[in-house]
């Protein structure tokens, strides 16, 4: 019997027979525009998938943290869309000029407005405060982190974002063109740096000293924080090289701008206004019969009793004060206050106000510390001051006056927005903000008991949890100086203790669990003695 004759198929046929589905697939043709597309559409597509699954796994992995950060973007984004395009302080109309006009600025650093100024292409006020809710949003993130890398369970890690994802203050000041927000992810990020390692390396001390940089240039309570680091570097004994990474990281652009300003202002430093703030800070005690000032410095006794004295801020800002009273050198608002000759005088007056009366400087500055603690609903220093960190309907307008010599305060707003910068609420957005605020915050009691809980769990760290011990030192040492700086160099302001908020409960965090651990011991101890 003949068998059928097969009927033998092309090469090309038979070759691809021979591949995989995909590799088949690769041989049909199409057209070269398609083809391109493909090709370049590929790589992003793969880097789609993989991130999606990442963060799948990760969501799936921490959902206690999941569900709180996807809650605190609700509350974020019914900002961006109630409050456009964004809120204002006065300060907020400096640090806008000195971006557009950039200069070493005589009252405060200008990192925040090198800030603004990586964003001016955007002509978008609305990026600045989504940008810095993201930065906000960053800082929980680290500290959530950061606990579960030193073993904090999960569900008490998360608790710890808390004030930094609910918070309304800290909310309410990242939609403001302000520093604080910035200035609060370059110190976290540095010291989860500092603290990722068990013994710090090279590397972390490097990236450490940066931040610390960009920290202190942002706001110039940077400076104590970068020198609280350093301590605790020095103490951990990490070697040299970090300890030379960390200094020279540090130094390099501290004094890259110091020589900057030298070249600028004619003085060293990074700001010339330490004095006139110190000054501020001294006329709520200083008593001139005891001090003796000579007649140069006389002029700046104040002239209230001690007892009926002004806020601090108002002896540098308000007119009729003694300050005001001394002739200014240069035309801008800040040259008129901030100018070295009364510079100079402010400074001396300060110094020597608080050798003179020690006690008294003391007293006012745990006075002022004791309110971080206090009802956060005050209007201390003043309700002008108050006010604008609060979400309000309507929300203060932009004002028609300049702040840097250039531009008034709306022109420096239309010429970066390339608009008027006009507030448009949306409700009930806008509205129910206005009441998120006041009743999702941190009370100051417990701001207290979260101090309190650091402070204790550092001194027992030693005994009962000797890991938790450098972590626990640091923070700890953060948020107190965070907290002390403002009263004993100028005054207390409620928006001055909005970045203590980011490391006070990492630091009680931890420092509940060494209390725990104790617990735990001596009832275990007494047990045992019992039986």
């Amino acid at each position: 019997m003949t068998s059928p004759v097969r009927r033998r198929e092309p090469a090309r046929v038979r070759r691809s027979a021979r591949l995989p589905t995909r590799t088949r697939f690769a041989f049909r043709e199409v057209p070269a525009a398609d083809a391109a597309d493909a090709a370049a559409a590929e790589p992003s597509a793969r880097w789609y998938a993989a991130g999606s699954a990442w963060c799948r796994g990760r969501a799936r992995r921490h959902p206690v943290f999941t569900a709180m950060l996807a809650a605190a973007v609700v509350v974020r984004l019914a900002a961006v869309v109630g409050y456009a395009p964004a809120l204002w302080f006065n300060d907020s109309f400096e640090y806008l000029g000195v971006a557009l006009r950039p200069e070493p600025y005589v009252v405060r650093p200008s990192g925040y407005s090198f800030f603004l100024m990586l964003l001016e292409p955007f002509h978008s006020f609305r990026l600045v405060v989504v940008v810095q809710h993201l930065l906000g949003l960053a800082v929980a993130v680290m500290i959530y982190v950061l606990l579960r890398r030193h073993g904090t369970p999960d569900w008490l890690a998360a608790l710890a974002t808390g004030p930094q994802l609910f918070d309304g203050y800290q909310i309410q000041i990242e939609h403001m063109v302000m520093a604080e927000t910035l200035f609060t992810v370059l110190a976290v990020a540095a010291v989860v740096a500092l603290l990722w390692w068990r013994r710090p390396t090279t590397v972390a001390a490097l990236v450490a000293g940066g931040l610390l940089a960009g920290a202190s240039l942002t706001r110039t309570v940077g400076l104590p924080l970068a020198v609280v680091a350093g301590g605790w570097l020095l103490a951990r004994r990490p070697g040299w090289r970090p300890l030379l990474a960390f200094c020279l990281a540090l130094l390099i652009p501290l004094g890259c701008y110091g020589a900057w300003f030298q070249a600028v202002h004619g003085r060293a430093g990074i700001v010339g206004s330490d004095g006139v703030f110190l000054y501020s800070r001294t006329t709520s005690f200083v008593d001139c019969a005891r001090t003796h000032p000579p007649a140069d410095l006389a002029v700046l006794c104040p002239w209230e009793p001690p007892e009926a004295r002004q806020p601090p801020s108002n002896y540098i800002w308000h007119a009729g004060t003694p300050l005001d009273g001394i002739p200014g050198e240069a035309p801008s608002p800040a040259g008129q206050v901030f100018s070295p000759a009364k510079e100079s005088l402010a400074g001396r007056f300060a110094r020597r106000a608080i050798v003179t009366q020690p006690l008294d400087y003391a007293g006012i500055v745990i006075r002022d510390f004791s309110r971080t603690f206090g009802p956060r609903l005050t209007d201390y220093p003043n309700a002008g001051m108050v006010r604008p960190f609060l979400f309000h309907v309507p929300p203060d307008p932009v004002p028609d006056r300049t702040y840097i010599p250039g531009g008034s305060a709306s022109e420096d707003v239309h010429t970066y927005e390339h608009g008027d910068g006009t507030h448009r609420l949306r409700q009930p957005f806008a509205s129910w903000l206005e009441g998120y605020q006041l009743r999702v915050a941190i009370p100051g009691p417990v701001l207290g008991l979260l101090l309190l809980g650091a402070v204790l769990g550092t001194g027992l760290a030693g005994r009962y949890r000797p890991h938790l011990r450098a972590p626990l030192v640091l923070t700890t040492a953060v948020a107190v100086t965070l907290l002390v700086v403002p009263p004993a160099t100028a005054g207390f302001d409620h928006r001055y203790v909005l970045p203590a908020l980011a490391f006070l409960p990492v630091a009680a965090t931890l420092g509940c669990r060494v209390l725990a651990t104790g617990v735990t011991r001596l009832t275990a101890g007494r047990a045992r003695a019992i039986s």
